[in-house]
């Protein structure tokens, strides 16, 4: 056989091995294409629509409970309406007006800030300034979000238990996060956002571990660390601040709940 036959044969086999690879890259169902996907800029939509909802429901809990405080001695029938019994004769009972509180501080420190604009624009961002392909752990990446998913789930149901979703403040100080008979919002609803938290805070780990590695590991050739990006330095610290800190909070979390 001829050099050129050979060189041809070897040439159309990689045509067709990239042919094929390119039809397996466009043939991604649904499901694993933008629920549970792995790609880092997917991921990051992820986060932003699920922060973006979060933001509108803390702002309207906002709107209600300053309603409630900016005219103390009118009454909003539709309150009552939309809050049932938490708001008979269109008045927020003392005990949910602190839910709200709680929970409007609850939903934009860590639900908004943390988790929707940091691992938004982290996750977009990071693989694309270092010039790396996707995260260090694009599994970890896809994991970090759905435990972040499910917290938010399980913080929505609390809204919705009969003795209230949880009243201690949004930073869970004891003794109303701790003793069940305190108030009704630190029965059930609080052990619901001790859970979210906790699996909140699990997501954050995923995520923090994640971005780190990706930074250290994964740059462009000739990229050192004094020559990233200073977003890629406000990331890599916020993603270090939080493996540090966060291991605290979910120890407390954990110690409350039990």
């Amino acid at each position: 056989m001829s050099n050129e036959a050979i060189l041809h044969e070897q040439t159309t086999g990689v045509h067709d091995l990239g042919h094929e690879a390119h039809e397996h890259h466009h043939h991604q169902s649904f499901v694993s294409k933008y629920i549970f996907s792995q790609d880092h800029k997917m991921i990051a939509k992820q986060f932003l629509i699920t922060g973006m909802v979060w933001a509108i429901i803390g702002g309207l809990f906002s709107v209600i409970f300053r309603l409630q405080l900016g005219y103390p001695e009118s009454t909003f029938p539709w309150l009552e309406d939309f809050l049932g019994h938490w708001a008979k004769g269109g008045k927020l009972d003392p005990e949910f007006y602190y839910s709200l509180v709680t929970m409007h501080g609850t939903i934009l420190v860590f639900f908004v800030l943390t988790a929707g604009l940091s691992g938004t624009f982290s996750n977009f961002l990071i693989p694309l300034q270092v010039g790396a392909r996707d995260m260090a752990s694009p599994f970890l990446n896809m994991l970090s979000y759905w435990f972040f998913f499910t917290a938010s789930v399980i913080m929505m149901a609390s809204l919705f238990v009969q003795t209230g979703p949880a009243a201690g403040g949004w930073t869970i100080y004891p003794p109303l996060s701790a003793l069940g008979e305190a108030s009704e919002g630190s029965k059930i609803g609080m052990d619901l956002w001790l859970i979210s938290m906790a699996l909140f805070i699990v997501n954050a780990l995923l995520g923090g571990l994640n971005y780190i590695a990706t930074v250290l590991n994964l740059r462009t050739k000739g990229m050192s660390m004094t020559r990233m990006p200073l977003t890629m330095w406000a990331f890599f610290f916020t993603a270090v601040l939080g493996v540090l800190s966060f291991p605290v909070l979910l120890s407390g979390a954990i110690l409350l709940l039990f």
